[in-house]
């Protein structure tokens, strides 16, 4: 995906469709289970990937759904670079769009 110092703007496939981020030039770092929806349970798997230049690419799935990718970039803390995508009902479509600083959760199609 990145190639150190190539930054990554938030790619729409189309009105309300963000395109996952390409992992190329990443590699897994850690992977751990959490709580997406608050209910105590760490019901989330999620792997995080880095690059060369410390950009950071997470997903969060729950079995082999993935519902969010984040990507965050070492040397931009703003705009189309920084962001969170989300699958909001199920259907594969990353159609809700945060910021980094944003509060989301796993969609109720999959509690």
């Amino acid at each position: 995906m990145l190639v150190t110092g190539l930054m990554l703007p938030l790619t729409q496939a189309g009105a309300g469709q963000y395109t996952a981020p390409d992992l190329d030039g990443f590699n897994l770092h850690d992977e751990r289970d959490a709580d997406g929806d608050d209910d105590g349970v760490k019901e989330t798997h999620i792997k995080h990937y880095l690059n060369q230049s410390g950009d950071s690419i997470v997903s969060m799935a729950i079995g082999d759904r993935v519902w969010a990718w984040s990507l965050n970039t070492h040397d931009n803390d703003s705009g189309g670079h920084n962001y969170v995508i989300r699958d909001s009902n199920c259907d594969a479509v990353f159609d809700e769009v945060y910021s980094l600083d944003d509060e989301f959760h796993v969609p109720d199609c999959l509690k």
